[in-house]
């Protein structure tokens, strides 16, 4: 900033110059100014040399009119900011923001306020349903951030098992299912108990032995599946008329129903036996006069 104060013509010319530092420079023309020292100042004018702003200081001078000495300096107040709030830093989804109070000549930051983060967005819940492996999850994503949340509600289901025989049970073994989860493919395995249904075969005679009048005959059958498993059937006959040597005595078996014919070749006397549960039931002794020399007859062992 320039100012000149011309005085009287030829006498004194003042020029102040402002270069970020103020520099006051004067020049005077010795031939027509005024020695300071024989001034009465009578004559003055404040100058204004520094505009006050809201970032400095200004300054004012008074200054003589005749000699142009400097008689006064004074220092001018700051002026006030000019602010308006301003956003510096935008809030997001967990982080605050920042306004700040801002002079919109001088750009000073006068005062800062927080600015409350916004929180998440989430959008509609994505839900996965419990299994055997975890219970009830809900998903949320924020729509802004893409921050997921998960949460888990309930507990998990039971394992849902599709069960297939891997080994059929037997009469008298266990047999074994096996489980696959329909959810997640786990297995597991329990055993099928034993039927008891055994499969018996034909009847076989374990033995007739005689006994005085009397024959006591023992038939037996097995299971024809697990072969351990069996059944005995045993009865005595009703006494013959006579005591008879072993070797007159023949037996005629039918494995299929068990049923037994008991002749005495001597007195021409049988009975026959059917099995009813364990038992062998026998008829009283009648007249029989049936051959033995067919193949279906077998002698009683002595």
């Amino acid at each position: 900033m320039n100012i000149e104060a011309a005085r009287k013509s030829g006498r004194m010319a003042v020029t102040i110059v402002f270069a970020g530092v103020l520099s006051l420079y004067i020049l005077v023309m010795t031939t027509t100014t005024v020695h300071a020292q024989n001034c009465m100042h009578d004559e003055y004018e404040w100058v204004s040399v520094i505009k006050p702003t809201c970032s400095r200081f200004g300054k004012d001078i008074r200054i003589c009119q005749d000699c142009e000495e400097i008689l006064e300096t004074e220092i001018i107040p700051k002026l006030d900011h000019k602010c308006k709030w301003e956003r510096t830093k935008e809030p997001t989804c967990t982080l605050p923001g920042v306004k700040s109070y801002i002079c919109k000549n001088c750009s000073e930051v006068i005062e800062t306020e927080e600015i409350p983060a916004k929180g998440h967005r989430f959008a509609r819940a994505k839900t996965q349903s419990a299994t055997c492996k975890s219970p009830k999850i809900t998903e949320r994503t924020c729509s802004v951030c893409g921050f997921t949340t998960s949460e888990q509600s309930g507990s998990r289901l039971e394992h849902r098992y599709k069960w297939k025989v891997t080994r059929a049970a037997t009469c008298a073994d266990e047999g074994i299912k096996t489980g696959t989860c329909t959810m997640c493919n786990a297995t597991k395995t329990e055993s099928i108990p034993p039927t008891g249904k055994h499969k018996y075969g034909d009847w076989s005679v374990k033995s007739v032995k005689v006994k005085g009048k009397k024959i006591k005959v023992v038939q037996e059958r097995s299971c024809k599946t697990c072969g351990r498993n069996t059944r005995e059937a045993s009865g005595t006959t009703a006494s013959f008329r006579g005591k008879h040597d072993n070797g007159k005595y023949y037996y005629k078996h039918t494995k299929k129903t068990g049923r037994i014919v008991i002749l005495c070749s001597e007195c021409h006397q049988s009975v026959s036996g059917k099995i009813s549960g364990g038992t062998i039931s026998f008829t009283r002794p009648k007249k029989d006069n049936s051959k033995v020399s067919s193949k279906a007859w077998r002698r009683v062992k002595k």
